[in-house]
């Protein structure tokens, strides 16, 4: 071995040590004491996975649902999970579809465009998958409802796993067990993850794939190997395949990992072919089927993004081609967002050739209403006919601890950003947020509606912001003087008490779908009318 090597390899222990130390210091600063031990407990982790499936199952079988049939009608109706009709409508069409005709489409009828642009889509693979049990159903001529509570179900159980995954993600990062346990907590018993769970759509199965490549990046950060960098590429991989918005975030996440390696290591601690290739062998002689399993799951993903990711780069300049790249206008208008696109497009830009006056941006007020709507949208379902308000009392309490939780964060951040494991937590959420509000931004400005806002795209890194907010709002709570924190105390945790249970899923739902509308018929006879509203619409 060489001195240089040598050099390297004493430099990356001694690295690794200092991290493991700020690591220990960090959990003790956000040490939760007696409720901490509790919180580790595995039970409490256990319990409240079994209470997410509960009411996970609870909401699958009793909200209403669309009525689409994969041959263009798609009526848009409010459900738990935003465009759940085109989702339905998309498995639905894949199913009528003879299994020797496979995934790629050629052509399809104007008609069906009104699930959105099926040709080059990249985010295909969910409904073809599930195309195949529900072509089973539809061939045993089972009832339509059938069919939409089992992919309900089968999407609750991608959520359950992510929930596992997050768990396991914020301990690689450097959070103690009690904040993993209390942030994933959190996490289930947010509204929209709920919902979104145990709805029809291909956002739980990519977001835990997602998580599952952090979860990864989040190892190799900690304790640098081939394997593990491989497998964060693979199923980062498989994330953007399953949702191709993912595509930015993954490379952030993965290229950031192995710059924070390089930075403490060197370039050999992550660019040392010898060693891949010599536990490449080892893994092939000792785990020969989960090495094989790896390699496979590498080549099937590489062979999808190539085909459909590569192929629409090169010809369409675009990993999700617009749909009047491959259509004609006309038949494009048959899709309902593309046509609120471009009205809204024509309207702006024909309000600037007369002349209309403009009202002028503010990007203060812009930033507020943005806060405010991803804020409520992830506790409270609000979809695009939603006319509710959230009760200003609730409002008022909700905001009180997100600025609250702000205040902490920005106050308390050089002492979190002490290990590379936090700095890369907060450099992926960071990005993560930053480009939804910039997008979201150029939205505004070229279609002058706020489309596309939503609290459920910050799902993904939830658990981290949670994380983070946690820890930081216990180091400010224990630099504060003792005299204060005496006079605090009592109203502090009556209002995060109340607080969590108002923004908890059941509480946040069915205090405002007051309404037999949000229900099946089922749902209306069985559960009491005081919860559904039914008696007062009757």
């Amino acid at each position: 071995m060489s001195g240089r090597t040598v050099d390297a390899t004493r430099a990356g222990r001694s690295a690794e040590r200092g991290d493991r130390t700020l690591v220990t210091r960090l959990r003790a600063l956000a040490a939760l004491g007696h409720w901490g031990v509790l919180l580790a407990h595995p039970w409490v982790f256990r319990t409240a996975m079994i209470v997410f499936v509960v009411f996970g199952v609870l909401f699958a079988v009793v909200l209403h649902y669309p009525i689409v049939d994969g041959n263009g009608t798609v009526p848009y109706v409010g459900t738990i999970a935003p465009d759940e009709h085109r989702h339905i409508a998309n498995v639905l069409f894949y199913a009528h579809r003879s299994i020797t005709a496979g995934p790629i489409i050629d052509s399809v009828p104007t008609r069906d465009l009104a699930m959105g642009e099926v040709l080059r889509f990249p985010s295909y693979f969910y409904y073809y998958v599930m195309s195949f049990p529900v072509k089973v159903m539809i061939n045993e001529a089972l009832p339509y409802s059938w069919i939409v509570v089992f992919l309900r179900l089968v999407n609750l159980v991608a959520g359950l796993l992510g929930l596992v995954v997050a768990r396991r993600l914020l301990k690689a990062t450097g959070f103690s067990e009690s904040i993993a346990v209390l942030s994933v907590v959190l996490l289930a018993f947010t509204g929209r993850y709920m919902w979104q769970s145990a709805a029809v759509s291909y956002d739980p199965a990519a977001m835990t794939l997602f998580l599952l490549c952090l979860y990864f990046c989040g190892r190799f950060i900690h304790a640098p190997s081939p394997a593990t960098l491989a497998k964060a590429v693979v199923v980062g991989g498989w994330a953007i395949i399953g949702k191709y918005t993912f595509v930015p975030f993954v490379v952030v996440a993965i290229v950031v990992a192995v710059v924070m390696v390089a930075q403490r290591d060197g370039l050999r601690g992550v660019v040392d072919v010898r060693h891949a290739l010599s536990s490449f062998r080892d893994g092939v002689r000792r785990r020969t089927v989960g090495t094989i399993a790896w390699v496979l799951a590498f080549v099937v993903a590489a062979a999808i993004i190539v085909e459909r990711f590569g192929v629409n780069l090169i010809v369409y300049r675009q990993f999700n081609p617009d749909c009047d790249k491959l259509h004609t206008h006309q038949q494009c208008l048959t899709f309902d967002i593309y046509t609120r696109n471009y009205n809204a497009e024509r309207n702006h830009d024909l309000a600037v050739l007369s002349g209309t006056p403009q009202t002028p941006f503010d990007l203060l007020e812009f930033a507020g209403r943005w806060c405010t709507t991803y804020f409520q949208s992830i506790f409270f379902y609000r979809d695009r006919n939603s006319t509710w308000a959230v009760q200003p009392v609730v409002a008022l309490l909700g905001a009180l601890v997100f600025v609250a939780a702000c205040i902490a964060v920005l106050l308390t951040l050089r002492s979190i950003l002490r290990t590379r494991g936090f700095v890369w937590a907060v450099a992926v959420a960071g990005v993560y947020v930053a480009a939804m509000f910039v997008f979201n931004l150029q939205t505004f400005l070229r279609l002058d509606n706020d489309f596309a806002f939503s609290g459920r795209y910050l799902l993904p890194v939830l658990p981290l912001i949670y994380a983070v907010a946690i820890v930081a709002a216990i180091a400010f709570w224990r630099s504060l003087p003792s005299g204060w924190r005496q006079v605090a105390v009592v109203p502090v945790v009556v209002v995060v008490l109340v607080v969590l249970v108002l923004y908890s899923a059941p509480v946040a739902f069915f205090t405002y779908a007051r309404d037999p509308s949000w229900y099946t018929d089922t749902a209306l006879r069985l559960l009491p009318h005081w919860l559904t509203g039914a008696g007062s619409g009757a």
